[in-house]
């Protein structure tokens, strides 16, 4: 069977309750928006992003193609450099130098996850020091994150279109001030198989564009009166995607007909590995 149509199927395990492992559920079937046919300007494209914005608000981005194959490309080899910069003891001169307080861009760390976040707007106007680890994919993170900002707007275009809206973040100018960012994630081998990392929430900003290997965001099922039954299904990676999600700030100005989505993020199946992550958060203009 073709991954693209793999069909919904059941896990059963014990709920843990929601500070232990997560219950095995049912994996959801999310639709596949080719982002080739889309830049492409085809209406049948456009219309089953619509679609998947208003009602699941997430759905898959097929990156395969001219426009986007890079980044298939570009996201394992960052990969393989940022985790020799997460790897660094933790009082290295480049990870001490990163550190930023009070804000998301830079390097932070807890218990769960250390991650680096690159401002869009700074790398772009040359006003962003990368840790020397770093420095020699400055050319590759330079192409990763324009290719995604790229695709960003080009769907947030089609939806604001679609529905008639304006917003300033159209006007896609880096000397405005916002955080929109590059996200490096690293999470070492601390959770337990199907524990909840991160518990339901929604994102921050306009899009999400999310890129894991394994199996850990889940989406909540919904009873007949639409309320949250308790359950969750998992989204299945699929691959040469990423997931994408609306986000608040796409729904507030959309007066709520595009639909920002509540997930949650568990640890996948499989013995305790180090994982790693990669999101980039297209986010309102500061005012």
């Amino acid at each position: 069977m073709c991954p693209l149509t793999r069909q919904i199927f059941l896990r059963f395990n014990n709920n843990m309750g929601s500070n232990g492992p997560a219950p095995a559920v049912k994996q959801t079937s999310l639709a596949i928006i080719d982002y080739e046919a889309l830049a492409n300007g085809e209406a049948a494209e456009k219309a089953k992003l619509v679609q998947a914005a208003q009602k699941e608000g997430m759905f898959y981005l097929n990156l395969r193609g001219s426009r986007t194959g890079s980044v298939l490309e570009d996201i394992p080899a960052f990969f393989q450099s940022g985790n020799q910069f997460f790897r660094l003891p933790a009082d290295a001169e480049e990870k001490t130098a990163a550190l930023r307080e009070g804000v998301e861009r830079g390097y932070h760390r807890n218990k769960a996850a250390e991650y680096y976040e690159i401002p869009r707007d700074e790398l772009q106007l040359g006003k962003w020091n990368l840790p020397a680890t770093l420095e020699s994919e400055k050319p590759r993170i330079t192409r990763l994150l324009t290719s995604l900002n790229t695709a960003a707007q080009k769907i947030l275009g089609e939806l604001c279109s679609e529905i008639g809206i304006e917003i300033p973040e159209l006007n896609d100018d880096p000397t405005i001030p916002s955080d929109t960012a590059l996200k490096l994630l690293f999470k070492p081998a601390v959770h337990e198989v199907g524990q909840v990392v991160i518990g339901r929430h929604t994102d921050f900003g306009l899009l999400t564009f999310l890129w894991y290997d394994e199996v850990t965001t889940q989406l909540p099922v919904y009873n007949d009166q639409g309320g949250e039954s308790g359950e969750w299904m998992e989204v299945p990676v699929i691959e040469g995607t990423m997931l994408v999600n609306v986000a608040d700030g796409l729904q507030q100005a959309s007066g709520g007909r595009l639909h920002s989505t509540v997930h949650r993020v568990v640890c996948p199946p499989g013995p305790k590995r180090t994982k790693n992550g990669l999101i980039y958060l297209l986010r309102p203009y500061k005012s």
